[in-house]
């Protein structure tokens, strides 16, 4: 590689830490090992990446959950999504055969905003009082999160999606393209939860990974649904236009149904040695050379003479 060439990548390095420092410290903190800011060769270091610069407006739309939805519908049909039943910001506009139904109040513009209005003993206040907590927190610039920071926030019920046999099992797809590299399989989230993870083999063959969920427990009990393929191939229809994206479905014993799309996994932190390994199939499927960003050809000033300097740092390393 030409010297020239290094010295460069070797002074943006340099320049992205001082840029954001914060960022580095708190990467290094939830990560243990230094983040390479100007070329990322892991999963964690292109979540990082990701945050900094692929600001690719679709990923407004994904981390939308009311707009995801059509956007979904568009290119996989055959999903089934939750209806929506009213969109708001406050309860004195709720319907009020609504409450005690089978449905869920939620926020579209970050994560943990879920309350089961089935249970009926909420009372408008305490509604009110959520809705409020839920819209004026900036869940995009606590977490550093571009996309979700520019999501328009607003409240929304739909039907609550329950169980035709069984118990819900949760599935979450990661996919890089058409490419679907792990899965984690999800039961008894308000109970005794448990976590089942598996690797996907470029062929798409599924076996137990080696690296289990370091929090939940595994249940070797639980095996995968007998239409998990189904799910993989919807995943891999709806990653096929991004260069990493992890969809999750909800299983109710019989059918799949959206979960959301997700392009910052857990905050844009994987806890798996596979995750901070640059030679792992992990990090390696991850191509950010199709990222919207590399592909943008509007770019201008730093940005652009960066985006030039990581391309043909990028072509020279894989010749």
């Amino acid at each position: 590689m030409p010297l020239k060439l290094r010295l460069i990548k070797r002074l943006l390095e340099v320049f992205l830490w001082i840029r954001h420092p914060k960022m580095v410290l708190y990467f290094i903190r939830r990560t243990g090992v230094y983040p390479n800011m100007f070329c990322p060769r892991t999963v964690n270091d292109k979540f990082l990446w990701r945050k900094l610069f692929d600001h690719d407006p679709r990923f407004v739309i994904l981390s939308d959950k009311l707009a995801c939805k059509d956007w979904v519908a568009a290119r996989v049909p055959e999903l089934n999504i939750a209806p929506v039943r009213w969109i708001g910001a406050s309860a004195a506009s709720i319907p009020p055969e609504l409450l005690g139904k089978a449905v869920l109040l939620k926020a579209n513009h970050g994560s943990e905003t879920n309350l089961f209005l089935s249970e009926n003993t909420f009372s408008e206040k305490k509604i009110d009082a959520t809705i409020h907590d839920w819209l004026t927190y900036d869940h995009g610039k606590e977490h550093r999160e571009w996309a979700y920071a520019h999501v328009e926030r607003k409240a929304f019920i739909e039907d609550e999606i329950r169980p035709q046999t069984g118990e819900l099992e949760e599935v979450k797809v990661f996919t890089h393209g058409r490419d679907a590299v792990r899965l984690h399989h999800i039961g008894d989230r308000f109970g005794n939860k448990w976590a089942n993870t598996w690797d996907i083999t470029a062929d798409g063959e599924l076996y137990i990974s080696p690296e289990p969920d370091r929090i939940v427990p595994p249940n070797d009990a639980k095996p995968l649904p007998n239409t998990v393929d189904d799910a993989v191939s919807m995943a891999r229809k709806l990653g096929a236009e991004f260069d990493q994206l992890r969809v999750d479905f909800i299983f109710d014993g019989e059918a799949w149904w959206l979960g959301e799309l997700t392009v910052y996994n857990e905050a844009g932190y994987v806890y798996l040695p596979s995750a901070n390994d640059a030679n792992s199939r992990f990090s390696q499927a991850w191509d950010i050379r199709k990222s919207a960003f590399l592909n943008d050809l509007n770019l201008t000033g730093f940005r652009r003479f960066y985006a030039s300097i990581l391309k043909q740092y990028l072509e020279r390393a894989s010749s």
